[in-house]
């Protein structure tokens, strides 16, 4: 609606209201919350055959509830997760869907996202009665497939008021699948700001504490063979904190002391000696 068509049907409201025609509020019809639902099934032959919802502004007929299914486009001003709708699968759907409004909640506005649930192109009527009376009709022209977003914004009108609302495919197809959701009364979806969405709170994984290294184990020691020429021997205690592992280590002195130098001169001085008498011996 444009700025000028509000203000008009705004001073027709307050006039109207005046003479009793119009209720004190809005209000908005879902099929989560209003009536209560679970998540409806996702597809139309889990459900056996129509459903009827009544609420206390309106009663919706002719189709079932369905689960918001991931082929429609999930714009803001639908609702999650379930929407309603009708389609040709032999389940004894009808054609078409219909608002009755409850004759105590005075209506002038019926306002909804319609969804073509179709393979291919098509349009629909929208149509509001006061009565038997046609008193507003809009079409929303060859709406894109289901895959391709399809959908349009329905809003119609009536200051003398409307009583029900009846939306059908035209030209009387042989198939056909369409849905509603969030039905908005005596007041424009188009107008009505869509709900803010936060972002889910990504939390950062947790990091691991860093790992504390235990202390080395002390490492004790003793010396054992403390005279010259003997073999020394070294044990080597690594304490408690590896399972008291302990070890033994044999050290060998390279190196001849002066004393073993002297022997082994003698020893070869001797053989020398008593070689010579053996070979002086022969001659």
């Amino acid at each position: 609606m444009t700025t000028n068509t509000a203000s008009t049907l705004s001073a027709l409201s307050m006039a109207a209201a005046m003479a009793g025609l119009l209720p004190a509020h809005a209000a908005t019809v879902n099929f989560e919350t209003n009536p209560v639902l679970g998540t409806a099934p996702s597809i139309y032959v889990a459900v056996p055959g129509p459903q009827t919802f009544v609420t206390p502004e309106a009663t919706f007929s002719g189709g079932v509830a369905l689960g918001f299914a991931t082929f429609f486009p999930a714009i803001s001003f639908a609702t999650i997760p379930n929407v309603y709708g009708t389609a040709d699968f032999g389940n004894g759907l009808a054609r078409s869907l219909d608002i009755a409004i409850n004759p105590a909640f005075k209506t002038t506005e019926v306002s909804f996202v319609l969804f073509n649930g179709e393979v291919f192109n098509q349009s629909y009527i929208v149509n509001a009665f006061n009565g038997t009376t046609l008193v507003a009709s809009q079409l929303l022209s060859n709406l894109a497939t289901n895959f391709n977003s399809g959908y349009g914004f329905a809003d119609v009108v009536s200051l003398s008021g409307i009583t029900s609302v009846n939306i059908a495919p035209t030209n009387n197809p042989a198939a056909w699948d369409f849905l509603i959701d969030t039905v908005l009364f005596n007041q424009s979806i188009t107008n009505t700001p869509p709900p803010v969405v936060q972002p889910p709170v990504v939390q950062p994984p947790p990091v691991a504490p860093p790992s504390i290294q235990p202390p080395p184990p002390p490492v004790h020691g003793r010396r054992h063979g403390k005279d010259k020429g003997e073999v020394e021997l070294v044990e080597v205690n690594f304490g408690d904190d590896v399972n008291d592992i302990r070890g033994s280590v044999l050290v060998m002195q390279a190196v001849p002391e002066p004393s073993t130098w002297a022997m082994l001169l003698t020893g070869f001085a001797g053989i020398g000696w008593v070689t010579r008498r053996r070979g002086a011996r022969r001659l």
